[in-house]
Protein backbone atom coordinates (compact mmCIF):
# COMPACT_ATOMS: atom_id res chain seq x y z
CA UNK A 1 0.00 0.00 0.00
CA UNK A 2 1.30 3.60 -0.23
CA UNK A 3 2.25 3.86 3.10
CA UNK A 4 4.95 1.25 2.23
CA UNK A 5 5.70 2.29 -1.05
CA UNK A 6 6.90 5.64 0.56
CA UNK A 7 8.62 4.04 3.19
CA UNK A 8 10.76 1.33 1.18
CA UNK A 9 8.91 0.94 -2.43
CA UNK A 10 6.75 -1.64 -1.07
CA UNK A 11 3.09 -1.23 -2.60
CA UNK A 12 0.28 -3.35 -4.59
CA UNK A 13 -2.88 -1.85 -6.23
CA UNK A 14 -5.48 -4.09 -6.74
CA UNK A 15 -8.48 -3.79 -8.62
CA UNK A 16 -11.01 -6.09 -9.51
CA UNK A 17 -11.79 -9.37 -7.17
CA UNK A 18 -12.47 -12.46 -9.81
CA UNK A 19 -11.59 -14.89 -7.41
CA UNK A 20 -14.22 -17.98 -6.63
CA UNK A 21 -14.99 -19.20 -10.27
CA UNK A 22 -13.97 -22.31 -11.54
CA UNK A 23 -11.19 -23.41 -14.48
CA UNK A 24 -12.41 -23.41 -17.99
CA UNK A 25 -10.62 -24.45 -20.71
CA UNK A 26 -9.57 -22.27 -23.44
CA UNK A 27 -8.86 -22.19 -27.53
CA UNK A 28 -6.59 -21.53 -29.86
CA UNK A 29 -6.11 -17.76 -30.18
CA UNK A 30 -3.63 -15.95 -32.44
CA UNK A 31 -1.09 -16.12 -29.23
CA UNK A 32 -1.14 -19.85 -29.07
CA UNK A 33 -3.31 -22.43 -26.17
CA UNK A 34 -4.62 -20.56 -23.73
CA UNK A 35 -6.31 -21.82 -20.87
CA UNK A 36 -7.35 -20.30 -17.16
CA UNK A 37 -5.80 -21.57 -14.44
CA UNK A 38 -7.45 -22.16 -11.13
CA UNK A 39 -5.26 -21.75 -8.10
CA UNK A 40 -6.10 -22.28 -4.25
CA UNK A 41 -5.41 -18.67 -2.28
CA UNK A 42 -4.73 -19.22 1.36
CA UNK A 43 -4.30 -16.25 3.17
CA UNK A 44 -2.54 -16.61 6.22
CA UNK A 45 0.47 -15.63 8.94
CA UNK A 46 3.31 -15.58 7.27
CA UNK A 47 6.23 -18.25 8.85
CA UNK A 48 9.87 -17.79 9.51
CA UNK A 49 10.68 -19.76 6.43
CA UNK A 50 8.43 -17.12 3.99
CA UNK A 51 10.97 -14.30 4.76
CA UNK A 52 13.32 -15.25 1.98
CA UNK A 53 11.10 -15.73 -0.73
CA UNK A 54 8.90 -12.24 0.37
CA UNK A 55 12.15 -10.66 -1.39
CA UNK A 56 10.24 -11.91 -4.33
CA UNK A 57 13.38 -12.59 -6.57
CA UNK A 58 15.65 -9.45 -5.58
CA UNK A 59 12.89 -6.70 -6.15
CA UNK A 60 12.72 -6.43 -2.62
CA UNK A 61 16.10 -7.80 -1.09
CA UNK A 62 17.19 -4.11 -0.35
CA UNK A 63 13.81 -3.79 1.94
CA UNK A 64 14.64 -7.38 3.92
CA UNK A 65 15.24 -5.49 7.25
CA UNK A 66 11.94 -4.05 7.02
CA UNK A 67 10.67 -7.62 6.04
CA UNK A 68 12.54 -9.07 9.23
CA UNK A 69 11.20 -6.07 11.80
CA UNK A 70 7.36 -6.74 10.19
CA UNK A 71 8.06 -10.29 11.52
CA UNK A 72 9.49 -9.69 14.78
CA UNK A 73 6.70 -7.34 16.00
CA UNK A 74 4.13 -10.07 14.49
CA UNK A 75 6.42 -12.51 17.44
CA UNK A 76 6.16 -10.11 20.03
CA UNK A 77 2.33 -10.21 20.06
CA UNK A 78 2.15 -6.40 18.78
CA UNK A 79 1.73 -6.89 14.78
CA UNK A 80 0.70 -9.44 12.38
CA UNK A 81 1.90 -10.23 8.86
CA UNK A 82 -0.50 -11.78 6.87
CA UNK A 83 0.06 -13.53 3.01
CA UNK A 84 -1.82 -14.28 0.33
CA UNK A 85 -0.66 -18.12 -0.44
CA UNK A 86 -0.94 -19.05 -3.73
CA UNK A 87 0.42 -22.80 -4.36
CA UNK A 88 2.89 -22.01 -1.59
CA UNK A 89 4.35 -18.74 -2.79
CA UNK A 90 3.39 -15.51 -1.22
CA UNK A 91 1.70 -13.32 -3.77
CA UNK A 92 0.81 -11.11 -1.37
CA UNK A 93 1.52 -9.84 1.94
CA UNK A 94 -0.24 -6.72 4.25
CA UNK A 95 1.49 -5.82 7.69
CA UNK A 96 -0.46 -4.70 11.08
CA UNK A 97 1.10 -2.70 13.74
CA UNK A 98 -0.80 -2.27 16.73
CA UNK A 99 2.07 -1.05 18.72
CA UNK A 100 2.69 2.37 17.09
CA UNK A 101 -0.58 4.13 17.74
CA UNK A 102 -2.31 2.14 20.30
CA UNK A 103 -2.96 4.73 22.71
CA UNK A 104 -5.35 6.15 20.53
CA UNK A 105 -7.21 2.93 19.74
CA UNK A 106 -5.90 2.65 16.19
CA UNK A 107 -3.86 -0.22 14.39
CA UNK A 108 -1.66 1.03 11.57
CA UNK A 109 -2.11 -1.19 8.29
CA UNK A 110 1.21 -1.34 6.38
CA UNK A 111 2.82 -2.43 3.63
CA UNK A 112 0.52 -4.03 1.27
CA UNK A 113 1.54 -5.44 -1.73
CA UNK A 114 1.33 -8.03 -4.26
CA UNK A 115 3.46 -9.59 -7.01
CA UNK A 116 2.95 -7.96 -10.72
CA UNK A 117 1.55 -11.49 -12.54
CA UNK A 118 -1.18 -10.82 -9.73
CA UNK A 119 -2.60 -7.83 -9.50
CA UNK A 120 -5.60 -7.06 -11.15
CA UNK A 121 -7.11 -10.65 -9.39
CA UNK A 122 -8.96 -8.94 -5.70
CA UNK A 123 -5.96 -10.00 -4.09
CA UNK A 124 -5.27 -6.72 -2.13
CA UNK A 125 -8.45 -6.14 -0.95
CA UNK A 126 -8.89 -9.77 0.37
CA UNK A 127 -5.73 -9.17 2.15
CA UNK A 128 -7.38 -5.66 3.34
CA UNK A 129 -10.56 -7.42 4.51
CA UNK A 130 -8.32 -10.55 6.50
CA UNK A 131 -6.99 -7.75 7.94
CA UNK A 132 -9.43 -5.53 9.35
CA UNK A 133 -10.60 -8.95 11.10
CA UNK A 134 -7.96 -9.87 13.10
CA UNK A 135 -7.74 -6.17 14.12
CA UNK A 136 -11.59 -6.33 15.13
CA UNK A 137 -10.61 -9.71 17.14
CA UNK A 138 -8.22 -7.90 18.90
CA UNK A 139 -10.83 -5.49 20.14
CA UNK A 140 -8.95 -2.52 18.50
CA UNK A 141 -12.00 -0.05 17.00
CA UNK A 142 -9.79 1.39 13.98
CA UNK A 143 -7.35 0.37 11.34
CA UNK A 144 -5.27 3.28 9.59
CA UNK A 145 -3.03 3.48 7.11
CA UNK A 146 -1.09 6.09 4.95
CA UNK A 147 -1.37 7.70 1.25
CA UNK A 148 1.33 8.94 -0.36
CA UNK A 149 0.81 12.26 -1.64
CA UNK A 150 2.40 11.25 -4.92
CA UNK A 151 0.14 8.47 -5.23
CA UNK A 152 -3.32 9.43 -5.18
CA UNK A 153 -4.58 7.19 -7.64
CA UNK A 154 -5.14 4.68 -5.07
CA UNK A 155 -7.46 6.67 -2.93
CA UNK A 156 -10.62 5.25 -4.52
CA UNK A 157 -9.28 1.43 -3.92
CA UNK A 158 -9.39 2.52 0.05
CA UNK A 159 -12.55 4.71 -0.11
CA UNK A 160 -14.58 2.25 -1.45
CA UNK A 161 -13.60 0.01 1.12
CA UNK A 162 -14.51 2.21 3.66
CA UNK A 163 -11.70 4.25 4.21
CA UNK A 164 -11.80 7.88 5.38
CA UNK A 165 -9.34 10.92 5.19
CA UNK A 166 -8.35 11.64 9.01
CA UNK A 167 -5.53 13.89 8.59
CA UNK A 168 -2.20 14.11 7.22
CA UNK A 169 1.96 12.61 8.53
CA UNK A 170 5.15 13.99 7.54
CA UNK A 171 8.17 12.63 8.62
CA UNK A 172 11.65 10.29 8.13
CA UNK A 173 11.98 6.58 7.43
CA UNK A 174 15.03 4.90 7.83
CA UNK A 175 16.34 1.44 7.21
CA UNK A 176 19.97 -0.50 5.85
CA UNK A 177 20.48 -2.61 2.90
CA UNK A 178 21.88 -6.07 3.49
CA UNK A 179 25.15 -4.42 2.49
CA UNK A 180 24.84 -2.09 5.46
CA UNK A 181 23.67 1.31 3.67
CA UNK A 182 21.58 3.62 5.52
CA UNK A 183 18.25 4.50 3.48
CA UNK A 184 16.38 7.53 4.33
CA UNK A 185 13.05 8.33 3.11
CA UNK A 186 10.92 11.52 3.07
CA UNK A 187 7.26 10.77 4.24
CA UNK A 188 4.33 12.75 3.31
CA UNK A 189 1.08 11.12 3.39
CA UNK A 190 -2.37 11.39 3.61
CA UNK A 191 -3.89 9.60 6.48
CA UNK A 192 -6.97 7.32 6.35
CA UNK A 193 -9.24 5.20 9.13
CA UNK A 194 -11.62 3.16 8.88
CA UNK A 195 -14.06 2.02 11.86
CA UNK A 196 -14.33 -1.57 12.76
CA UNK A 197 -16.83 -3.58 14.11
CA UNK A 198 -17.80 -7.20 14.24
CA UNK A 199 -20.63 -6.23 11.88
CA UNK A 200 -18.08 -5.42 8.96
CA UNK A 201 -16.42 -9.13 9.64
CA UNK A 202 -16.77 -11.57 7.17
CA UNK A 203 -17.56 -14.98 7.43
CA UNK A 204 -14.27 -16.94 7.66
CA UNK A 205 -10.63 -17.06 10.09
CA UNK A 206 -8.23 -14.54 9.11
CA UNK A 207 -5.07 -15.87 9.61
CA UNK A 208 -6.43 -18.76 7.36
CA UNK A 209 -8.71 -18.16 5.00
CA UNK A 210 -8.90 -20.55 1.11
CA UNK A 211 -10.48 -19.31 -1.77
CA UNK A 212 -9.84 -19.34 -5.52
CA UNK A 213 -8.09 -17.60 -7.62
CA UNK A 214 -8.47 -17.76 -11.92
CA UNK A 215 -5.01 -16.80 -13.86
CA UNK A 216 -5.74 -16.82 -17.61
CA UNK A 217 -2.36 -18.43 -19.68
CA UNK A 218 -0.99 -17.98 -22.61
Amino acid sequence: MATARRRADIYGTPTNDRSGSEAAEGGYGENGDCATLALPLTVRQARQEDLTTLEWYGLHTPHREIIAGAFRLQERGDGAMLLADANGFPVGQICIDFLRKRPSGRATLWALRVFQPFRGLGIGARLLRAAERVVIQRGVPYAELGVDRDNAGVLPFYERLGYQHCGRERGQFLYHTPEGRLVRVAIDQWLLHKRLSKDNDATGTASNTTSRMNLATD
